[in-house]
């Protein structure tokens, strides 16, 4: 690459992002790999380590627009808010899009010379009839300068959250043989990887930028609900810990973030937490859109040190100071656990991760999924998700349940080799008492490995998915249960003898078992 080509690189972070330089070698060289686009590229990084900046600079110096799919309609919204403070022309085109905007927009578009540098579309926009005129209109003059894929994991069935409309990507990019494309993602074990390289048709060879996932600075451990007294003052301390003393005004100098599989479990945590004194609000998808952004800026704005929130909270947030990340149900995956937990600490200052387990949430979430693969094998004949999802799992309940550097078993999710983990897990800092916590939970339940509650179902919430319910579906998201939707009478009741039959079906087996 030139060195006036370089020089305009380095113009445009300071100018443009207020930075003096990268904040890697490795973000660099990915940025460099974009601009110069001979290549398609490939960039995986941890949460926090600035892969938006890979794409978007490129984009500033591209003399078209870039489209950037990305999955969720909030995610989108803080990239294009975040984007328009800094003066930069970004726009997306979505199905909530009053009439009148997307008709500015689509003028826009169509002019000669268009200002707008960004356009982010979900993949149902993608695949929508409305979007091909736009699409065409910008590819014919040659005005399509990148394809950006973001959290590209999900074309993946191996990765944590699997959306089918992101298949359709890889149609896409044969129409666009000219236009470089770049994937990013966060999270991408071997398969993944290899996954979104065959799926989106990423040129060979492609130009590959991947970070260990190891992060020194975080905390990994996992506490057994089951053994503890008060689970509550338990979660109560570990956020006192990790937040420190507050300052002359009462504020701690950090932040934490709960994460929760249920609605009610959100509210009664926050509860709880506000109780013994520390200022915690729950953020789901039963609040409305504007409370929920409420209770998002207060948080971001330290007046809330605790957001007690279900998954749907996270995605795109840059907070630099969250100091403590606990996850009260267990994730589906250890790639969504890694992506979650690692919120926490982007600062580079040591911050806490826990996970507090029970096996009456470990069987509830497998019942979930293994309802869930049911419903994709018959409606799509998805042969291979049970096998990902049930694996993806089963690697994050040996997490907890197994003895072992908690470091080393993310490495080795991921293909790393085990890190230099330096008492920076519970198991290395205190094997024993871990060994013993691990006795307890098996004398605990030596009566029975199965402990299964009933799923009352998915309501995800419509507005964070392009495609409503059906743009939410697949593997990824934890279901947000017990908030009612629009489910009728009948659907309740069916779902309610379903479970019926199955606990009857597991009381036998287990009676056959004490029988035997």
């Amino acid at each position: 690459m030139s060195s006036r080509r370089e020089r305009q690189v380095h113009s445009t972070l300071k100018k443009v992002f207020g930075f003096d330089s990268f904040k890697t070698a490795l973000q660099e060289s990915a940025t460099m790999a974009v601009v110069k686009g001979e290549k398609d590229v490939f960039v995986c990084m941890p949460t926090g380590a600035g892969k938006s900046l890979c794409y978007q600079l490129p984009a500033l110096l591209a003399g078209g627009i870039t489209i950037v799919v990305s999955p969720l309609i909030a995610l989108i919204q803080d990239q294009v808010d975040h984007l328009l403070a800094l003066k930069v022309q970004a726009a997306s085109l979505n199905s909530k899009l009053p009439a009148a905007e997307r008709r500015a927009l689509e003028a826009e578009l169509g002019r000669p010379e268009p200002r707008l540098k960004l356009l982010y579309v979900t993949p149902e926009m993608v695949a929508a009839a409305s979007f091909q005129p736009v699409l065409n209109s910008l590819v014919s003059r040659r005005l399509l300068a990148y394809l950006v894929v973001d959290e590209a994991h999900c074309v993946s069935q191996w990765g944590h959250d699997f959306r089918p409309d992101y298949l359709q990507l890889g149609a896409l990019r044969a129409r666009l043989p000219r236009t470089p494309c770049v994937a990013l993602t966060a999270t991408a074990p071997r398969q993944v990887r290899d996954d979104v390289v065959a799926a989106l048709g990423l040129r060979q060879p492609v130009a590959t930028f991947q970070t260990p996932c190891f992060r020194a600075n975080l905390f990994y451990d996992v506490c057994f609900k089951d053994l503890l007294s008060d689970p509550f003052a338990d979660l109560w301390d570990f956020c006192q810990r990790a937040l420190g003393e507050r300052d002359a005004q009462g504020a701690f100098s950090g932040c934490g973030i709960v994460y929760c599989r249920t609605r009610e479990a959100c509210d009664q945590l926050a509860q709880e937490l506000s109780y013994r004194g520390l200022g915690a609000k729950a953020y789901h998808a039963g609040l409305k859109a504007a409370e929920r952004v409420q209770v998002q800026s207060e948080w971001m704005e330290e007046k809330v040190p605790v957001i007690v929130a279900t998954i749907s909270f996270g995605m795109g947030v840059d907070k630099a100071n969250v100091r403590c990340v606990a996850h009260w149900h267990i994730a589906k995956s250890m790639a969504g656990y890694y992506q979650e937990s690692g919120r926490a600490g982007r600062d580079g200052k040591a911050s806490w991760c826990r996970l507090y387990y029970s096996r009456k949430d470990r069987d509830q979430i497998s019942f979930l999924i293994k309802k869930e693969i049911a419903r994709l094998q018959e409606k799509r004949g998805h042969k291979d998700s049970d096998k990902a999802a049930l694996k993806a799992f089963d690697v994050l309940v040996a997490f907890c349940e197994e003895s072992g550097c908690r470091h080393a078993s993310i490495a080795k999710y991921f293909g790393d080799p085990p890190p230099p983990c330096a008492k920076s897990c519970d198991h290395c800092r205190h094997p024993a008492h871990v060994q013993k916590q691990l006795d307890a939970l098996e004398r605990c339940h030596s009566w029975s490995r199965t402990s299964l509650g009933p799923s009352r179902g998915d309501a995800s919430d419509p507005e964070l998915y392009e495609g409503g319910r059906r743009g939410s579906q697949g593997f990824g998201r934890y279901e947000e249960e017990g908030s009612g939707g629009s489910e009728d009478e009948a659907s309740r009741e069916g779902r309610k003898r379903e479970w019926n039959l199955f606990y009857q079906k597991q009381m036998q087996l287990r009676k056959e078992l004490i029988v035997s």
